[in-house]
């Protein structure tokens, strides 16, 4: 079958009618099929159309799906090598689909084609776009467009300059008319369902350009469309609502802006729970401050202003802070089960309390009410709960409406992602493509990283095929500075080190790894400990160093090279001292190795200085960070080297700050021990 034709109707029995004789008037030259998907209209089409044309394919459904999903049904079914997607109000003209198939077959990188449409007096409709800017969407958007019908970005946006006589590659078209090669289908994906009604069109043709293939405007091929714009005739009308929200959703898939906060969305995650805990445990302690003023007369002791206690408000709010960060309840997950999660809440509201109450004991002025403190407590677990509650039913409803779908990429086969994309809906995922080695697939995994900006990737999920690579731990390691979460199906925690967390989404057990801000935290605390140290150093290398050499030679010592490597591209090395009989006496921390730490060749703590052959296994891991003049390889013994290469591989594997600030200040005072036996230091250094 050469082509196939898709019309997606909603009660519009006369247009779908008039669009297939029209159709039938003007017959491409190929073999072709028809192909019509009524959502569940109202007006007796699916009936007419059985009755009045046995040769057409007529698939009716119970309910109203969407326009992009009727289109994705009709590409199902349907076997051509071009796809003609049509409106209902599209009137098919003379030789209009004979020109676009065979423009479609003279240009191969055409992913889509479109004809001109013009209105039924002739008029040209400006059916190629630019992509929006903010001020054409401002434009189209409201009644500005109206009052400045020339200006410049409205101007661009709907191509006004552009005589629509000769075929030009353009942005995108709207999806009344538009040829599609099967090819490109199978490559970008068929129509993104989230989109109801609206910007499905647009998004198409922007990921077609992602993927490589063109949209062109089709002059020589004109066809009539009745088109009227009911989206933007009045506010608040049904179409327009339609129109917005799938604006909204076009723009969190792909904006940039949006892309900042999906991609840092655990920070931001983490801010808007904290400020929401606060929010509670502040609303809780007025509350029991009140009750407790009902109270009085079951007490003692009087109950104190509320005024006295500020000095107490702003103490109890960091403890609390400070607990739910410690228990965890600013990393929890979508798919973190809801009682799991009050379980910590409890913690953490227990261990404050426990902690504000040894405050008041502790105090010499006792103006604090325990009872107030207690009160405050209690309210608070429900009050906690409750807000997160909402936070999570919130956007439960988001994600349903599909808002706030994690964009993910799959490492492993087509199979095993179309079996992950059955349960993108209890997943809350937005699968954009598989890595593999197939030429079906997005490109292999050394394309990962570059992935990830191209396509806004927030998650990637690697499937069982792909779990024994070691190309995987090499990938992994390298996206530890990403802002990306990394969710393994496999086994491949043990052998992953810290980060790791375990779940289960609807009957899948997955390895989460966390990287991202924390990481990035983290290595900037790395990074500002060796600019701080070399700081203090260098005028102390600046004086001794100088002084020691001279003393070491009068002694008899000689300096060697004891580190050795190259390090984005420049070989860098330090010298170390040793004595007539070979025996390693201590490491020279010169101006040129604290020159190399400033400047970010360097770290004071990392892996060995010097790979060589016994390293090569394993280079890839030693890749992941900075060479290092110290670490944990001048702990273990020094003449057992297969000990040194499997204490280094497991620093890097659990690599953290706290990690290696310990190391530092462990190693830093045995410079004097080797980083390697004496038989490596056969070079001596000037």
């Amino acid at each position: 079958m050469d082509l196939s034709i898709v019309i997606v109707t909603h009660n519009s029995l006369p247009q779908v009618l008039r669009c297939i004789e029209s159709i039938r008037d003007h017959p491409c030259s190929c073999s072709y099929e028809v192909i019509v998907v009524d959502n569940a209209s109202s007006d007796g089409c699916t009936e007419s159309l059985k009755e009045n044309f046995d040769d057409i394919r007529v698939i009716a459904n119970t309910d109203n799906k969407g326009y992009s999903r009727g289109v994705n049904q009709g590409i199902r079914f349907s076997s051509g090598r071009f796809i003609l997607v049509l409106n209902p109000d599209i009137e098919v003209g003379e030789g209009s689909i004979d020109g676009l198939l065979e423009f479609m077959k003279k240009t191969p990188d055409a992913g889509i084609a479109g004809s001109k449409l013009v209105y039924p007096d002739g008029t040209l409709q400006y059916s190629c776009r630019s992509f929006y800017t903010f001020g054409a969407l401002v434009l189209r958007r409201s009644f500005l467009g109206r009052l400045f019908p020339r200006a410049k970005a409205l101007r661009e946006h709907l191509m006004l300059d552009y005589d629509h006589l000769e075929p030009r590659k353009v942005d995108w078209l709207i999806g009344a008319c538009m040829m599609v090669r099967r090819e490109a289908v199978e490559d970008v994906g068929i129509m993104d369902e989230r989109f109801f009604l609206y910007f499905e069109d647009l998004d198409w043709c922007y990921r077609m350009s992602k993927q490589g293939w063109n949209v062109y405007y089709v002059p020589s091929s004109v066809m009539v469309h009745k088109y009227e714009r009911s989206s933007a005739r009045k506010i608040m009308n049904k179409p327009f609502l339609f129109h917005l929200l799938s604006m909204l959703r076009y723009y969190e898939k792909w904006n940039r802006v949006a892309y900042f906060f999906r991609k840092n969305r655990n920070v931001f995650k983490s801010l808007g729970l904290a400020v929401s805990d606060l929010i509670a445990v502040n609303i809780a302690f007025i509350l029991a401050y009140y009750l407790r003023g009902l109270a009085q007369p079951l007490f003692v002791n009087s109950l104190y202003p509320l005024s006295w206690y500020g000095s107490f408000i702003i103490f109890y709010n960091i403890i609390f802070f400070f607990t739910f960060s410690f228990l965890g309840l600013y990393r929890v997950h979508r798919e973190t089960p809801a009682e799991k999660e009050f379980f910590q809440i409890t913690k953490a509201v227990f261990l404050g309390l426990v902690l504000l109450m040894a405050a008041t004991y502790t105090s010499r002025v006792r103006i604090y009410s325990r009872a107030v403190i207690f009160g405050q407590a209690i309210i608070s677990l429900g009050l906690v709960a409750l807000f997160r509650q909402s936070i999570r039913l919130l956007h439960k409803e988001l994600v349903s409406a599909s808002f706030d779908l994690k964009r993910v990429l799959v490492l492993g086969s087509a199979e095993e992602a179309s079996r992950l994309a059955s349960k993108t809906g209890a997943l809350g995922i937005d699968i954009v493509g598989v890595v593999n080695e197939s030429d079906e697939s997005l490109g292999p995994i050394d394309r990962v990283e570059e992935l990830l900006d191209e396509f806004r990737i927030q998650e990637i999920i690697v499937m069982p095929s792909f779990t024994e690579s070691q190309r995987l731990l090499r990938t992994i390691l390298r996206l530890k500075g990403k802002m990306v979460q990394i969710k393994v199906i496999s086994d491949l925690a043990g052998v992953l080190g810290s980060g790791v967390s375990i779940e289960e989404i609807d009957g899948i057990d997955l390895f989460s790894l966390e990287f991202g801000f924390t990481m990035k935290f983290e290595r900037f605390l790395k990074r500002s400990l060796d600019i701080f140290v070399a700081i203090l150093a260098v005028p102390f290398s600046l004086l001794l160093v100088p002084i020691i050499k001279t003393l070491a030679r009068s002694r008899g010592l000689k300096p060697v090279v004891e580190g050795r490597t190259a390090f984005k591209g420049e070989e860098i090395q330090w010298v170390g001292l040793v004595d007539g009989d070979g025996n390693y006496r201590f490491t020279l921390i010169d101006y040129h190795i604290l020159a190399c730490i400033l400047a970010g060749k360097l770290s004071f703590v990392g892996p060995p200085p010097v790979y060589g052959e016994m390293y090569e296994k394993d280079r890839f891991l030693l890749d992941t960070v900075k060479p290092g003049i110290t670490g944990r390889w001048r702990l273990v013994r020094q003449e057992v080297f297969d000990e040194v290469v499997d204490q280094e591989i497991s620093y890097l594997r659990n690599w953290s700050f706290g990690n290696d600030l310990l190391i530092f200040l462990k190693s830093f005072f045995m410079l004097k021990r080797a980083a390697y036996p004496a038989w490596f230091y056969t070079k001596e250094s000037e």
